[in-house]
């Protein structure tokens, strides 16, 4: 008798469970559904998420981290609360898109509902979109190669690239120019007259050898050349046409020059030389320090310069 009883009491419970929970929470419809019925591949399709319920119950629907397979969440778009004779209506909209090359594909949803710390799972029927299918099936495939040789393909010169590079070059070579173009240019300028006067003092060294060696005229009137050719780069003026008078006068009646020249004028142009050619050796000594004295003189002109910029 006690065991009937058990079994009566549990079947009635077990019946009566369902209408006491659902008696706990307030009334509540939860549907989804697409609005189209076909959709391709890769293509937006909105789906709507609809809950109609009492206005105190708090419906949670599920954010883009939730199942949506086989579609992807594009976007998710609330909308507020609306509420109309007692009864609240909430929605979502979806919008979706598949990669699924299933020619039917469905979703369902879950949403929750919260009420005096109970949370009931809500879940919706499930909606069907069809894949339009764009390309047609082949019945019999083409067979694929294994291996496959490649083809040589000729360069093409890229005119584009190279335009870019070459104004990108010319307008950084332009700057550095701009800034710093006039005291590259002066450093040079200071390069280039060291190495003239060293190269002329060793040519004129040697042609002064040459004439106390074998005390011919030739020698000295090579060295007499080569002095007037170095001033004539070093000052920038043609002394290498000179007379010897304009060249006194130029340098303004310097005496060193004067008496020098005066001394190589007699020797070479009158055919006398000194017994011991101390004159014409004094001379060209004096005609190397002048020009030593000049190159010093614009050098240091120039370096000033370069040191107020």
């Amino acid at each position: 008798m006690l065991p009937s009883l058990i079994k009566r009491t549990g079947w009635l419970f077990c019946c009566l469970f369902p209408f006491v929970c659902q008696a706990q929470f307030p009334a509540i419809t939860v549907e989804g559904f697409f609005l189209r019925d076909s959709v391709e591949i890769g293509q937006s399709v909105k789906y709507v998420l609809l809950s109609r319920h009492a206005p105190q119950a708090e419906v949670v629907f599920p954010d883009t981290s939730a199942g949506f397979s086989p579609f992807e969440v594009v976007r998710k778009d609330f909308y507020p609360t609306r509420t109309v004779q007692g009864i609240s209506t909430d929605s979502t909209l979806y919008t979706l898109r598949t990669f699924s090359l299933k020619p039917v594909q469905t979703l369902q949803l879950t949403a929750q509902l919260f009420h005096n710390g109970d949370t009931l799972h809500l879940t919706t029927a499930r909606d069907t979109v069809f894949l339009i299918q764009n390309v047609a099936l082949v019945k019999d495939p083409l067979p694929l190669q294994s291996t496959t040789h490649l083809q040589p393909v000729p360069e093409q010169f890229n005119y584009l690239y190279w335009l870019m590079g070459a104004v990108a070059a010319a307008i950084l070579i332009g700057g550095v120019w701009g800034l710093f173009g006039k005291g590259i240019n002066l450093r040079y300028k200071l390069y280039v007259l060291q190495k003239d006067q060293a190269q002329f003092q060793s040519r004129f060294q040697t042609s002064k050898e040459r004439f106390l060696r074998g005390k011919t005229l030739d020698q000295l009137e090579r060295a007499i050349i080569l002095w007037k050719n170095y001033l004539t780069k070093l000052e920038d003026t043609a002394i290498n046409s000179f007379t010897t008078k304009e060249i006194v006068s130029y340098y303004e009646e310097d005496e060193r020059v004067s008496n020098a020249l005066k001394v190589c004028d007699r020797a070479i142009y009158g055919n006398i030389i000194s017994e011991n050619e101390s004159e014409e050796t004094d001379s060209l000594n004096q005609l190397a320090d002048f020009a030593a004295n000049r190159y010093v003189l614009i050098r240091d002109s120039l370096r000033h310069v370069a040191n107020t910029r």
